[in-house]
């Protein structure tokens, strides 16, 4: 197992490229601008998932949910499993490193011909089908390995009778999954990578190193190729200026926003917004609404992709279909990938819309104690048994006891075929900020005919194993027939102009409301750029899409040919990250750019010209244990700085460097806090600053003064070695100090009370420390 990410501490302020998010259109556009010798930057909002540390337990998928309501917002803001709720239609995302990549089914399958033949694509587009984007498929293959599931499992053998009864084609699909042991236990890419053990756990994500998730091939190409990558990053907007792009961004995770902190920013030549159907738009919107002209089409065209989720429950055929959780794999049934197999309804006879594919799919395991309970009380109120007959009745009602008793592995669940198919929608959906937030706006989607006739067809293929028919539960009248969808295209749909899109057909941003002028180096490369659905599993065509995109963009920009041989690069596996600690402070005073001597004069003379100074820095240590043994107790720093009279906005904070109560050599019971740290404006100007707390005994309880009083000094440039701007004091206030307490938290832990154990744990230490300094003075009475 190796780290793709680097810690937020490291991140510069000027990129060459940024890169906006990191499933198939990311991580294809940082590995392959990485090739092209160029120095790139990828900012992802989740977190690093590697094999071994998927939630496969019901608590710990819970902990990994977050939920946006149209009321607020559930769960951690970095949970890898994202729900979006709106009253038309839901979608489920991946929010982690690799994106929607971690929690998919896989599936590499092309659309038919003929949905290329729709004019929605621009015509360039449609001219490379047989030249760019055939190369862009056969690139994402050589790097994503698709192959069948080469063995047999109970739920293929369910669809393939469904097939047959229905009189369709059937066959297996290609999957992103390594089904042979990788000679030396390494891919294509240097990653260390298992064969599959047919878990059945794909959607929860793969702790066995057998999916072949993007994590596994595309961003550690990139970074083995220079690539720096960030998580826990969300970018909020961009903007342009000085002939650069500013992308702004929240840390997130941090507590940054108790204090009502600023965004931080990064500055690029390039930007490529990847950040999912969702997320790119919402990007854009932002930068719209803050005055980025654009086109009026944003958020426009966005569709479902025409998936439906339904489940044959209780059929009379085993199926075997729920994964195996926490379970080991040695002495189980395989279960097999998520999605093996399709019944293929597409016919060239009939028209496009018509068409669907149907797919079995799997439940992660971690999901099975509240099976049996949730679908016997769902088939009774919405299901539609496909079989009569006394006998069949009884037998349906014993394997429904069987698994109320017995658990999700017996009896009626056993027996539970999932169903996922993709059609055809009419991509009607809008996508718009209400109160900052994205919301869904498609009304009377549910209700299209396509819909009536999936569930059609649905009703057949459980009719030919004995089932009982359960629509998605809230697929019905009561949810005002909404749907869910795991594959969000469109948004920032390609176009020939703005009037008609978002991006042309190279991925490049419309630079108004009509024409096709562009912003040259604004692009967007993920499945937001898609025009219409696409009815099949879109990842391959989104990623032969993004290929494309890239090997324009080198063209366009005379980088030269994009090195495209791939070699692996043997990466050293690293430790479990130790347990670190974080906080977040906020400071506020004053300082003087004519005081350049003295801290007290300094602020005066601040006050006195109306010079505020005010920062809120994010405090980490990735190792606590170091950080409380090591006599300089050292963290590190990020964050922002208001200071008007040296930016009308606000500067970044990086490279900085936070040390706790380290020992004064020139003070006798003296410990000093002390800080330093660049800061830079977005023209690239830089400053620097340090700080010291004095934490002395001097016979009197002014504990609170000494901990929360910093002596600042300002430096015209990026070193300690810069002429002196100013001099001046920050203090921190009763409300920020309550506040930054509540941002204390271990970091790197893996249950609750592991968490509160360790922060406990620093919490002594600094009480310790106090005590050591100040008890003496001020010894109990008696």
């Amino acid at each position: 197992m190796i780290r793709l990410s680097s810690p937020i501490e490291d991140i510069k302020t000027h990129y060459e490229v940024v890169v906006v998010g990191s499933g198939y259109g990311g991580a294809i556009a940082a590995s392959r601008l990485a090739r092209a010798k160029r120095q790139v930057c990828v900012m992802e909002r989740g977190k690093e998932f590697q094999p071994g540390e998927y939630p496969d337990t019901e608590p710990e998928v819970i902990r990994e949910f977050q939920v946006d309501l149209p009321e607020g917002h559930i769960g951690l803001r970095t949970g890898l499993y994202d729900l979006r709720v709106n009253g038309d239609i839901g979608v489920l995302l991946g929010c982690g490193l690799g994106g929607t990549s971690l929690i998919n089914a896989n599936v590499s399958i092309r659309p038919e011909p003929r949905v290329f033949e729709d004019s929605r694509w621009p015509q360039a587009l449609r001219n490379d089908l047989n030249t760019l984007i055939e190369d862009g498929y056969r690139r994402a293959l050589d790097m994503l390995k698709p192959t069948p599931y080469p063995d047999k499992s109970l739920k293929l053998g369910a669809l393939e009778k469904s097939a047959n009864y229905m009189g369709e084609r059937f066959y297996r699909l290609p999957l992103n999954v390594t089904f042979e042991e990788p000679q030396g236990g390494v891919n294509h890419v240097g990653v260390e990578q298992h064969k599959c053990t047919a878990c059945g756990d794909c959607v929860t994500g793969c702790n066995y190193g057998a999916k072949n998730t993007v994590i596994m091939n595309y961003l550690p190409d990139a970074k083995n190729h220079g690539a720096e990558i960030y998580t826990n990053v969300s970018v909020r907007h961009i903007e342009r200026g000085d002939g650069r792009w500013v992308v702004h961004y929240q840390l997130l995770d941090s507590e940054r926003e108790r204090f009502n902190a600023p965004t931080m920013f990064v500055t690029a030549n390039i930007v490529i917004l990847s950040a999912g159907t969702l997320g790119s738009t919402e990007i854009l919107l932002r930068s719209k609404a803050v005055g980025l002209p654009l086109s009026d089409k944003i958020g426009c065209n966005f569709t479902g992709n025409g998936d439906v989720l339904a489940f044959s429950y209780n059929s009379d055929n085993e199926v075997n279909g729920i994964g195996f959780g926490h379970h080991p794999p040695e002495g189980r049934n395989p279960v097999g990938p998520c999605i093996t197999g399709v019944i293929d309804i597409r016919h060239k006879e009939r028209p496009l819309n018509e068409g669907m594919v149907i797919e079995e799919g799997s439940i992660p395991g971690a999901l099975a104690p509240l099976l049996p309970a949730s679908f016997a009380k769902v088939s009774k109120i919405i299901g539609r048994d496909t079989d009569s007959g006394v006998v069949d009745l009884m037998r349906e009602r014993e394997r429904e006891v069987e698994s109320l008793v017995r658990g999700a592995y017996k009896g009626a669940i056993q027996n539970t075929q999932t169903y996922l198919v993709m059609t055809y929608d009419d991509g009607a959906g809008r996508l718009c900020l209400e109160g900052d937030r994205l919301r869904i706006d498609w009304p009377g989607v549910g209700d299209q005919p396509v819909f009536k006739r999936v569930e059609d067809r649905l009703i057949e293929a459980t009719r030919a194993i004995g089932g009982t028919y359960v629509r998605n539960p809230v697929w019905s009248r009561v949810f005002r027939n909404s749907l869910i969808t795991v594959h969000p295209l469109g948004g920032c749909i390609m176009a020939e102009d703005a009037e008609h899109g978002v991006v042309n057909h190279k991925g490049q941003v419309f630079s108004g409301s009509h024409g096709s002028d562009v912003y040259d180096s604004l692009y967007v490369s993920d499945g937001s750029v898609i025009p219409l659905p696409l009815g099949v599993n879109p990842l391959l065509t989104i990623s032969a899409v993004a290929e494309r995109c890239c090997r324009i963009m080198a063209m366009d920009h005379g980088w030269g040919d994009i090195d495209y041989e791939i070699r692996p690069v043997q990466t050293q596996p690293i430790s479990r990250a130790r347990v670190g600690i974080q906080f977040t402070e906020t400071m506020r005073g004053y300082f003087s750019n004519k005081v350049k001597d003295d801290y007290e004069r300094g602020v005066d003379q601040g006050k006195a010209d109306g010079s505020s100074f005010e920062f809120t820095l994010t405090i980490t240590s990735d190792d606590l244990d170091d950080m409380i043994k090591n006599p300089e107790h050292k963290a590190r720093m990020v964050g922002t700085v208001n200071a008007p009279l040296i930016s009308p906005k606000p500067l970044t904070v990086t490279d900085g460097e936070f040390n706790l109560f380290i020992n004064d050599p020139t003070h006798v019971d003296t410990r000093n806090m002390r800080y330093r740290m660049k800061m830079t404006d977005e023209g690239g100007k830089g400053y620097y600053f340090e700080g010291f707390k004095v934490i002395h005994n001097d016979l009197q309880f002014d504990m609170w003064k000494d901990n929360t009083t910093l002596y600042i000094t300002i430096h015209e440039g990026d070193t300690a070695d810069s002429p002196v701007l100013g001099k001046g004091i920050l203090r921190i206030s009763p409300e920020d100090f309550m506040r930054q307490m509540t941002t204390i938290q271990a970091t790197n832990t893996h249950s609750l009370s592991e968490r509160l154990e360790q922060t406990a744990r620093f919490g002594r230490f600094f009480a310790g420390v106090l005590y050591e300094i100040y008890g003496a003075a001020h010894p109990s009475p008696g």
